[in-house]
């Protein structure tokens, strides 16, 4: 197996795998999930139609979503950041990415 590291970032990056990121980030905030869910599916939907990740708007459009957006939104929706927070076993992490590499070698 080749892994095309540049393949796989820009992957993540427009498959918007960091809206449910997102979203948690708003609920942390107070707002209910269910209207956390409309507000991100908005973004996601302008950020395609703007041909941009989630990441690479402005704050000023985020805030145009929410004003409970504050600068540590980045942080929150980076995709190395949302990657090392998935920590139950199977996920996405590094962690479990590595125990199942692992796990498929020694058969």
């Amino acid at each position: 197996m080749t892994v095309k590291k540049d393949s796989m970032a820009r992957a993540a990056k427009f498959g918007y795998m960091n809206a449910t990121d997102a979203a948690d980030y708003l609920v942390a905030k107070g707002i209910p999930f269910r209207d956390c869910h409309e507000i991100i599916g908005k973004m996601v939907f302008y950020a395609i139609q703007k041909g941009v990740a989630l990441d690479d708007l402005t704050m000023e459009e985020f805030k145009s979503f929410s004003e409970l957006f504050d600068e540590d939104i980045y942080e929150a929706i980076s995709i190395v950041n949302c990657i090392k927070a998935k920590k139950s076993e199977g996920s996405t992490s590094f962690e479990s990415v590595k125990k199942q590499l692992e796990s498929l070698a020694s058969e």
